[in-house]
């Protein structure tokens, strides 16, 4: 392996080499880019997950030029300008480096024009092969702002793989906030390399008298609600107590995380006619080796919404969709299963209208209660793809 900095016939680099796909050619900065840089630095989705600022200018584009070319002096900070073309001529469209600090790392930042268009990946491969074969990287680690979802797209289509969340780890202003963290070893190029977990998609579902969608922060508050009522407590010991609006505000940050990482996905039961939170439905587990093609449901209802068959209507709409090929726009789900407490009778109805079957009742499976006093027995059921699915029983605004 290269020495760091150090390319493979012993030459140290010093200077940025040119490296293009054909679609984005990474190179050195220069005073032209001052322009394009200027056009980041004035983005606010830059300065709501970055430490660049609103004040930074001219003269901060110019010293980060020189920056860049001293860092490259000391083999130690790989600075590219990332170009790409922009109706027909080439622009600049944002910046990546690889640095090598306690942990070898990487960054990238895109200008506005350029987003969406797959650059940033592109812009990645490319650093990112050249730091393995190249410049002798053993890894590459890569952070961001938890809830930094487009930053880990890039990463995550680079074959990166998910390592968790680092409580208060990243400087925000004056303040500390969670980090993502992933990282990428050398092996096969990366631009050869699949994501390395499944990123499902969230499509809105319309169900029986309910409509089924991604959170929003519109949902908050009915959440915290929800989370927060005490048969929701009875039955869920998982549930922080209280649930405040912080723990909602992670729950609505980490849904695409977990979609992103093939462990499931979650929708908001909504009202169809005013798109009102009545709770929620998941569909997760789908991420087990044990059983790559299962899966397992969940749900829960906000007080003002049970005993409307909102929650049966949106497990039922669940299970269509977890069923239907991937070909399809589906989860291509072979097996559900379903678990509630065996004194559950509500969780349990709900169960049983959508065709699940019970197939087991191990003792003292759980507990529940208002300090989780109580062991009580579990109830497991389970619905192939080839089961018959019962007719609707009930619609929201009557009972079920």
């Amino acid at each position: 392996m290269p020495r760091p900095g150090v390319a493979g016939d012993g030459v140290a680099v010093t200077a940025p080499p040119v490296l293009t796909d054909g679609v984005v050619t990474l190179r050195a900065h220069t005073d032209a880019d001052v322009p394009g840089m200027l056009e980041v630095y004035r983005d606010p989705v830059v300065h709501r997950w970055t430490s660049l600022g609103p004040a930074s200018g001219e003269p901060r584009a110019r010293e980060w030029i020189d920056l860049a070319r001293r860092r490259w002096a000391t083999g130690r900070h790989h600075v590219w300008a990332v170009e790409a073309a922009c109706d027909g001529r080439p622009r600049y469209a944002g910046s990546i480096d690889l640095r090598r600090d306690s942990l070898p790392s990487v960054g990238y930042l895109l200008a506005p024009w350029a987003r969406g268009r797959g650059f940033a990946s592109r812009a990645l491969r490319l650093a990112a092969d050249w730091g393995f074969d190249v410049a002798g990287f053993a890894a590459l680690h890569w952070d961001c702002r938890a809830g930094h979802v487009a930053s880990w797209r890039v990463a995550h289509a680079c074959g990166f793989r998910f390592e968790g969340v680092r409580t208060r780890a990243l400087r925000a202003g004056d303040d500390l906030v969670d980090a993502w963290t992933a990282v990428l070893l050398p092996g096969t190029p990366v631009a050869d390399r699949p994501p390395a977990t499944t990123w499902w998609p969230h499509p809105v579902l319309d169900g029986e008298s309910v409509r089924l969608r991604p959170p929003t922060g519109a949902d908050l508050a009915r959440h915290v609600e929800a989370c927060n009522d005490p048969l929701a407590r009875w039955w869920s010991a998982t549930l922080p107590v209280p649930y405040t609006d912080d723990d909602a505000r992670r729950w609505l940050r980490d849904h695409p995380l977990e979609r992103s990482l093939g462990s499931g996905v979650g929708w908001v039961i909504a009202d169809p006619d005013d798109d009102r939170y009545l709770g929620t439905v998941s569909v997760f587990g789908t991420d087990r080796a044990y059983t790559p093609t299962g899966g397992e449901v969940g749900y829960r209802a906000h007080p003002d919404a049970r005993g409307r068959g909102a929650v049966s209507a949106a497990v039922r709409r669940v299970v269509r969709h977890a069923f239907t090929p991937v070909a399809d726009g589906g989860m291509g789900r072979h097996r559900l299963q379903l678990g509630a407490a065996a004194d559950n009778t509500a969780s349990r109805r709900v169960a049983e209208r959508a065709g699940f079957r019970l197939w087991g009742r191990p003792r003292a499976d759980g507990v529940h209660g208002t300090e989780n006093e109580i062991v009580d027995d579990g109830v497991w059921y389970d619905l192939l793809a080839t089961d018959p699915i019962p007719p609707p029983t009930g619609t929201v605004g009557g009972a079920p």
